[in-house]
């Protein structure tokens, strides 16, 4: 029996209108903290893992035709999507991964949700490394916007992940 070699990758749904139309905080927009949270809001209901699924589908159909989506589609699976966090892991095959890739970062509506951002993060070929790095992630970005010094919100580099 032949095994199936598969690649994960870590992703974000940002919601980049809602910050445009959302008038409720008036600032300047000098505050990343305040935009950081604005950007990363908890997903809709609408958003789940068979709309994100049937949404990839279309972007790579409309993309790279039907071998494109024959090919991109054929191990695709989403293996953990939270609509608090507005993060998923989805597992596609190690040959095609760079299809999905691009799928997601053109896609820009998700069900009706529309003016959204598929945000690719990491790519692993264990699922266990891509949570680890996940939750470091999290850690490290929650550990930012907690702080209140204005000129230390700076963009997270890999060696602060490695740590």
């Amino acid at each position: 029996m032949v095994r199936l070699k598969s690649r994960y990758i870590l992703f974000e749904v940002l919601h980049p209108e809602d910050v445009v139309k959302d008038t409720s905080i008036d600032d300047d927009g000098s505050n990343p903290q305040n935009f950081m949270l604005r950007l990363h809001r908890i997903s809709p209901a609408n958003i789940n893992a068979k709309s994100i699924i049937l949404a990839l589908r279309k972007a790579l159909q409309s993309n790279f035709g039907d071998f494109g989506c024959a090919n991109g589609t054929n191990v695709m699976q989403l293996k953990y999507f939270s609509n608090r966090t507005s993060t998923g892991i989805l597992r596609c095959s190690r040959e095609h991964y760079d299809l999905i890739l691009i799928s997601m970062t053109l896609m820009s509506k998700i069900d009706t949700t529309e003016g959204i951002i598929v945000n690719p993060i990491k790519i692993s070929g264990t699922i266990k490394k891509l949570e680890l790095y996940g939750m470091r992630r999290s850690k490290i970005i929650g550990n930012k916007l907690n702080c209140k010094l204005e000129d230390n919100f700076q963009s997270i580099t890999e060696d602060q992940l490695e740590e």
